[in-house]
């Protein structure tokens, strides 16, 4: 299961071309919204909950961020600051915290948005026990950033950026660490020109090619916006839990009892590579018939995730309704507009969430469901058996990509 994100800020500027600050460049604002939120954002999503900004400087300006955005409170998760006055570089910034890295973690470069499934990555390097592995990106801007040599997943080579020009894989700004590979790292300075060289040099880094939008705030000219601007409105899809994911054995509600649907695991994360938000929309009359609590819901949905995790998935939200009209337990018996087919857990999601209805559909094994996402207006696909995977390439807006490719770029506020 991810859990600990280190985002790296750098020194005091403006985030693509808008308002400087007195902090690090992603504290600055772009049409309402920050850097910093976005990346918190897209990490919180994918299951991280605790984060340790690395600042070289600014200090004050990120604590006083952290604290007037009410960060840990909209995001439900922990942040913390480490902070080198002195801003001795990010290799340094990075350093001087080991002790406070978890064994492993997700390191975010904060000077840019790399838009692609990040939980990919770290599920292939701990799976094939690498210490260190970079999300390399493709690039027509080779000059501005250190074209990278692999020989197959191997770094053999980072260049300095003028060494080259024409299109070549670059860093992303998203890398996986151990915290062992950072032994002996307090004198470098430098991520790039230290830290990375030097593990490549001892054959130690790996790195993975990804494609996405990608957002460089380190540069304010416009060339170095490589796609729109953030966060991303994106289309949804909504999956019911039994019978979609786990073969429906009634009532459902402990991990021994979970039966994954073939191919359940891979379609969510095919989704996710996809760019798609995922959502579970469940019916849990079980709670109402005094089968199991909600406590009991919320924790197989935590395994859940952990299982999905180890593949590289994420569901980015659930809901459930533990209501019914002849439940036994009097305090859910109850007609409830959340419970199918009544579309209201997928409003709240439509509601809460920044999807894009075009593209955005509904997958479910029961007519209850599909009526529910017609009356949300969406869509909605009936699984009846077989492999979901396979289920899903005929889904019509995955399968032809039209919702997706449309969705729009936008500059409204994380919310």
């Amino acid at each position: 299961m991810p859990n600990q994100c280190a985002i790296l800020l750098g020194g005091p500027g403006a985030a693509l071309g808008e308002t400087a600050t007195a902090g690090p460049k992603p504290l600055a604002e772009a049409g309402g919204c920050a850097l910093l939120e976005t990346l918190l954002f897209e990490a919180r999503r994918r299951g991280f909950d605790e984060f340790l900004l690395l600042a070289g400087g600014g200090g004050e300006a990120v604590a006083a961020f952290v604290a007037e955005r009410r960060l840990e409170e909209r995001f439900s998760c922990r942040v913390e600051l480490s902070v080198e006055p002195a801003a001795p570089g990010a290799g340094g910034a990075i350093g001087r915290a080991r002790d406070r890295l978890r064994d492993d973690f997700l390191l975010l470069n904060g000077d840019g948005w790399f838009d692609f499934n990040w939980l990919d990555l770290m599920a292939r390097a701990r799976r094939e026990r690498v210490g260190a592995a970079l999300a390399l990106r493709a690039t027509a801007f080779p000059d501005r950033y250190g074209p990278v040599d692999l020989d197959g997943s191997l770094v053999t080579t980072i260049h300095s950026p003028d060494e080259r020009s024409g299109s070549a894989l670059v860093n992303g700004g998203v890398s996986y660490f151990t915290r062992r590979m950072l032994e002996g790292c307090d004198g470098a300075s430098s991520l790039e020109n230290d830290i990375l060289p030097g593990l490549a040099a001892r054959r130690a880094l790996r790195g993975y090619a990804y494609s996405g939008l990608y957002v460089d705030a380190a540069v304010p000219d416009a060339p170095a916006v490589e796609g729109d601007l953030l966060p991303r409105r994106r289309p949804a899809a909504f999956l019911d839990r039994d019978g979609i994911l786990n073969i429906d054995h009634g009532y459902v509600h402990a991990p021994e009892q979970v039966e994954w649907v073939p191919g359940a695991r891979q379609a969510v994360k095919a989704l996710n590579d996809a760019g798609y938000y995922v959502f579970v929309v469940t019916n849990q009359a079980g709670v109402a018939r005094g089968l199991y609590g909600e406590a009991d819901v919320v924790a197989l949905h935590r395994w859940m995730a952990q299982e999905l995790a180890s593949i590289g998935a994420s569901i980015d939200d659930w809901r459930y309704c533990p209501f019914h009209p002849e439940g036994s337990v009097e305090a859910y018996r109850a007609a409830h507009d959340w419970r199918k087919p009544s579309p209201g857990m997928i409003v709240d999601l439509l509601d809460r969430w920044p999807v894009e209805r075009e593209g955005s559909f509904l997958i479910g094994d029961k007519a209850s469901d599909i009526e529910a996402a017609e009356a949300a207006g969406l869509p909605g696909s009936l699984f009846r058996s077989g492999d979901l995977l396979a289920f899903l390439q005929s889904v019509p807006r995955f399968a032809d990509g039209v919702g997706f490719r449309r969705a729009s770029m936008t500059l409204e506020s994380v919310r």
